[in-house]
């Protein structure tokens, strides 16, 4: 994200945030929070590279400053993500240990980001609640979520909310099927267009697709399973019951659950309240899972609890029963 983007699609975070700098009146907790597909990272990476830049209020992205965080070399900054892996313990203790002294370039501010905070055990969040609750002077965290409601209480309560817009989703989408994705071998990583509707549900930039694609290529066995089973939810929940069952026998590594889920959510979340878009290829699906609410909230709830394990190498053929069970009660 660069300033020209951050100011035309953030515009109320954007005046707030210049206003604050202005005044000397910056909060020591930020809670960004927005879709699954708003540019939540991108965003809290970009405000905490403008803590230090050199040249103006916002990044420029010239500054010696500013290029020593793009390159991620910047002596006062961290950056916890929890996109892929529960943030544990050790993570935040680090972070603690990493921010006990005061900033090492002259000028500039301690700031950590965390992303999706809400992926955090329960004694991480503790530990991070007793660092929010004694702020040292010249340290700022941003935290994102695309769920609040699942950040600790105690932790919303010491941190400013503040609403992250998407940008365009359906021509994010339209860019995507143009994108070429090439492995470490320079491999072109082969993408339905059904998955790349996703990957703009999910994520706000081709770069952080392209890294997840390389750092967690179980995407597409995970993706592909979730596909299938709602194929299959369309014509019979037998069907469906049989290909959740065949994906736990045939998937080893719980990262494919992780996006077997994270797919699954995507769409039952959506079909909470269906919008008339006829690029949605789970459209249909989604329409007739509309009519049954009590089914749907009860499945979001399973699948919620299934990534919230999804670090943990548990076999989820349990809560795969519990989700065809819940669904076939109500379907």
């Amino acid at each position: 994200m660069n300033k020209e983007t951050f100011l035309k699609y953030e515009p109320k975070l954007a005046k707030f945030f210049l206003n604050s700098r202005k005044q000397n009146r910056l909060s020591h907790a930020y809670l960004l929070y927005g879709e699954n597909n708003a540019p939540l990272k991108e965003v809290a990476l970009f405000l905490a590279q403008s803590l230090s830049c050199e040249r103006d209020l916002l990044a420029c992205g010239e500054c010696p400053s500013c290029q020593r965080f793009e390159k991620g070399i910047h002596p006062d900054f961290r950056l916890i993500d929890g996109k892929l892996e529960t943030i544990k313990k050790e993570s935040i203790k680090s972070l603690l240990e990493g921010f006990s002294l005061s900033a090492l370039e002259k000028g500039h501010v301690l700031c950590y980001v965390i992303n999706e905070v809400d992926n955090i055990t329960e004694e991480a969040a503790n530990t991070l609640l007793k660092f929010l609750e004694e702020p040292k002077e010249g340290q700022i965290a941003f935290l994102t979520s695309t769920n609040p409601t699942r950040v600790l209480k105690t932790i919303r309560s010491r941190s400013l909310l503040f609403r992250v817009e998407t940008i365009d989703p359906l021509s994010f989408y339209h860019r995507l099927e143009k994108t070429e994705f090439l492995d470490e071998k320079g491999k072109r990583i082969p993408l339905s267009a059904t998955a790349l509707y996703f990957l703009s549900k999910t994520y706000s930039s081709s770069k952080e697709i392209r890294d997840m694609l390389l750092e967690d290529p179980s995407f597409l066995e995970g993706f592909a399973d979730a596909e299938m089973f709602l194929n299959e939810l369309a014509h019979s929940l037998k069907g469906a019951k049989l290909s959740l069952l065949e994906s736990n026998h045939r998937i080893k590594d719980s990262k494919c659950y992780n996006w077997l889920y994270r797919t699954l959510l995507c769409v039952f979340q959506e079909a909470l309240f269906p919008k008339e878009n006829p690029e949605n290829p789970f459209r249909e699906i989604e329409l007739s899972l509309s009519q049954h609410d009590k089914a749907l909230l009860e499945g979001i709830g399973i699948l919620e609890k299934a990534l919230r394990l999804r670090q943990i190498n548990l076999s989820p053929t349990a809560l795969c029963a519990r989700l065809i069970q819940r669904i076939s009660e109500e379907y």
